[in-house]
């Protein structure tokens, strides 16, 4: 049997994990952050590191970094899949399995 081919590409499955990874890593050092310098509403028992502020903001420029790259790149390879030059015949087929195809595709656009 003949080994299948991942369906998206190695380049944007690297990019949307970094930008994953990065993001998760921003939002955890956000309440980190709240935790050490604030915690009016509540804390939990974390260590307390006083440069946390400035791994947080080191996530955060990432996730600005790296996002538009994916976006870009998505859209380049995407655009030829989710809207093609038949699409609007489609859409005037109300109602049939093909139409609410076409919507999905439309709204995934």
């Amino acid at each position: 049997m003949k080994p299948s081919q991942p369906y998206q590409p190695l380049l944007l499955r690297i990019l949307h994990g970094l930008t994953g990874i990065c993001l998760i890593l921003a939002i955890l050092t956000a309440f980190w952050t709240y935790n050490t310098y604030d915690g009016r509403w509540g804390q939990v028992p974390l260590p307390e590191y006083k440069a946390i502020e400035g791994v947080h903001g080191t996530f955060g420029l990432y996730t600005l970094l790296i996002f538009p790259a994916f976006v870009h790149y998505a859209f380049q390879r995407g655009q030829r899949r989710l809207w093609q030059p038949d699409s609007l015949a489609k859409l005037a087929q109300v109602g049939q399995p093909i139409w609410w195809y076409t919507l999905n595709r439309l709204t995934n656009t």
